[in-house]
């Protein structure tokens, strides 16, 4: 079987349907998250967003409450940003979503935004994962989403990779929305996790891809759902679809194999790569590649550009996942 050969169809219920934690991740409470005691913030940012959770609005009217009506997780990859988001999600009352920006964004362009804003604000708690502000359309409707629903009561957690004063920096003209996300920033209180990545990945000792005979081997003797493809083969795909129905294409699959890695010459591809990755993490898939070490794929211009963040998180999970 080839993801090259499927075609996923996503349609908006479908997509509404599926608005809660990943698999890897349902079992991320509050008591399984260890905080690293090197770094007090972790052990803070668990509390105080434990207690924005529980410190809800009862009542049918909701009424205003005297702390943030958002909590923004601010921090680099590995330190447990997402884990919080699914305990916090977990131990909210219902109505309530999990979703990522990007599925956030891909809703709102098939509902419209007015439509949308009105979907959501009949929620109680909406869990958005890994904000960021990559263009200015996507700037102007989600800072014009967020002010329609937080205003009608609509409570939000989110993390991101970017503090809320530096959303979109180096990514487009953010001095245009300056004013925008100002306001936006202002709607949330800030909490910022230091640490490191909890993978303690180092990229000089990153798990090698196997041979191809090797993977091959592996892929004939392996008895659960799985793929079979050639990277450049992949890549191509991943260009023709919208990253959203990345996940649908793995509907069904227990195991991801992956012939000939190679240095991704262009960013958007790159970026493309970076999206299937998270998914096929998300998902708790197996993962094997064969081709060049990991640290080749993505060119150092990419991994200390405006998107290295989301780099450095890709081959940390990478790693994991052919380790």
């Amino acid at each position: 079987m080839r993801l090259v050969d499927r075609h996923p169809e996503v349609d908006l219920e479908k997509l509404l349907a599926r608005f809660v934690p990943p698999p890897r991740f349902q079992g991320a409470t509050f008591a399984t998250y260890r905080p690293d005691p090197r770094y007090p913030s972790q052990a803070l940012a668990k509390e105080r967003l434990r207690r924005w959770v529980h410190d809800r609005p009862r009542g049918l009217f909701r009424p205003r409450l005297p702390g943030p009506q958002g909590v923004y997780l601010d921090g680099g990859f590995g330190v447990g940003k997402t884990h919080l988001l699914v305990a916090a999600y977990l131990e909210a009352p219902a109505p309530k979503a999990f979703l990522t920006f990007e599925e956030l964004t891909y809703a709102l362009g098939l509902m419209g935004l007015r439509e949308g804003a009105r979907r959501f604000a009949s929620l109680r708690y909406l869990f958005l994962d890994e904000f960021e502000l990559d263009d200015p359309g996507n700037a102007q409707m989600i800072t014009h989403f967020l002010a329609l629903t937080m205003e009608k009561g609509l409570r939000v957690a989110t993390t991101s990779n970017t503090p809320p004063g530096a959303l979109g920096e180096g990514r487009f003209n953010a001095e245009q929305f300056k004013h925008q996300i100002q306001s936006l920033a202002r709607r949330f209180a800030v909490e910022r996790l230091e640490g490191e990545d909890f993978r303690h990945r180092d990229p000089g000792r990153y798990p090698e891809p196997l041979s191809e005979e090797a993977l091959l081997a592996r892929y004939r003797e392996d008895p659960r759902p799985k793929t079979l493809d050639a990277f450049p083969e992949l890549l191509a795909h991943l260009r023709a679809l919208h990253p959203i129905r990345y996940r649908y294409l793995l509907e069904g699959v227990e195991a991801v194999y992956l012939l000939g890695l190679a240095p991704i010459p262009d960013q958007n591809d790159a970026l493309r790569f970076v999206h299937f990755v998270d998914q096929v993490y998300n998902l708790g898939l197996d993962f094997r590649a064969s081709g060049v070490p990991l640290r080749e794929v993505f060119p150092e211009t990419y991994r200390h550009g405006a998107f290295a963040k989301k780099y450095g998180r890709a081959l940390s999970r990478l790693a994991e996942l052919l380790g």
